[in-house]
């Protein structure tokens, strides 16, 4: 069975745009010798390796691990859901041409995900089908569409042409900051990265699965990030409530609903077989970044063959039409 990675980040040449438009919100990305330094309002937001912007760097981790083929997708700091349309759609165009060329480069070891100016739903379809044509996968969106939740109606066009043309929607959180009105009573590194950033990715979810897309939207494919954060661990509750009052059932609802493996333990992962099902996971690890879970898929071990299979590569393989070996 193939082995895929759908979970790595990876920086594409940026344009210059914090010096074009003089605001120093717009990413700048610098090589100095074996460090990728991410900067964005002149602070340093994210260190990276060379694995970070060079396919032959992870090559050489890919081998050993016995990964096949990863999926790139935008360091997530690089998703600006801020701008004004115009530039933040010429951003997402640029971003979106260097992972395919990226991709292209080693078609059968990479396949990528671009992304999109959410804020600015008609924009966004635009560049979802410029990404389509240039053979991305899909796209990796936030967890709102700038002051927009999910479920807003504004967005229904976005996800209709997500559907339409068969792009996956990789739903990952960005950086949680002071603006965040929910985020103030979570503070420290350790907790926003294991509270913050999880409980964000639910509420998202929730969003999308009990405000009405998914099931308006039947085709559309979602996956959620580390696991789907706490989401998964709450559909318990919310089933009791949701699926007493007549409504589709939730267990329907989640079945277009994929979550990555980056959860770090077994027993989460098993946990997460058990409530959405075996086919529904797809392995990740956040290469490269410092977190990066077990490269060769460790977190696997305890579902099982045929379930590690399927969650190591065979999902994933039959989501990107990508031939199994």
């Amino acid at each position: 069975m193939v082995r895929i990675d759908f979970h790595t980040h990876f920086v594409p040449p940026l344009p210059d745009f914090a010096q074009r438009y003089g605001d120093p919100r717009w990413p700048a990305f610098e090589v100095d010798g074996p460090v990728g330094r991410l900067t964005r309002d002149g602070v340093v937001v994210r260190t990276v390796p060379p694995s970070s912007w060079q396919l032959e760097s992870r090559l050489v981790d890919m081998e050993p691990a016995g990964v096949d083929v990863q999926v790139l997708s935008p360091l997530p700091p690089l998703v600006c859901d801020w701008a004004d349309p115009e530039p933040a759609s010429q951003w997402c165009l640029r971003l979106n041409d260097g992972i395919a060329s990226a991709v292209a480069e080693m078609p059968g070891r990479f396949r990528g995900l671009g992304t999109v100016p959410l804020a600015h739903p008609g924009h966004a379809v635009q560049v979802l089908a410029r990404a389509q044509a240039a053979g991305l996968s899909g796209v990796e969106i936030g967890t709102t569409a700038g002051a927009r939740e999910f479920d807003h109606p504004d967005l229904g066009e976005f996800f209709a042409a997500a559907e339409e043309l068969g792009m996956l929607v990789f739903v990952h959180p960005l950086i949680l900051g002071a603006e965040a009105e929910w985020t103030a009573r979570i503070s420290g590194q350790a907790v926003t990265f294991g509270l913050g950033m999880t409980t964000d990715t639910a509420i998202a979810a929730a969003k999308l699965v009990f405000g009405g897309v998914v099931p308006k939207y039947p085709e559309l494919r979602i996956c959620l990030s580390h696991g789907g954060g706490t989401f998964a661990w709450a559909l318990p509750r919310i089933a009791r409530v949701w699926d007493a009052q007549g409504e589709r059932p939730s267990a329907e609802l989640v079945r277009n609903v994929f979550v990555d493996s980056v959860v770090y333990s077994p027993v989460n992962l098993r946990y997460l077989r058990d409530v959405l099902g075996p086919d529904r996971i797809l392995f990740g690890t956040d290469y490269p970044l410092p977190a990066q879970d077990d490269l060769a898929g460790g977190v696997l071990a305890m579902l099982g063959a045929p379930d590690a299979e399927l969650a190591g590569g065979g999902n994933a393989a039959r989501l990107l039409k990508i031939p199994d070996r």
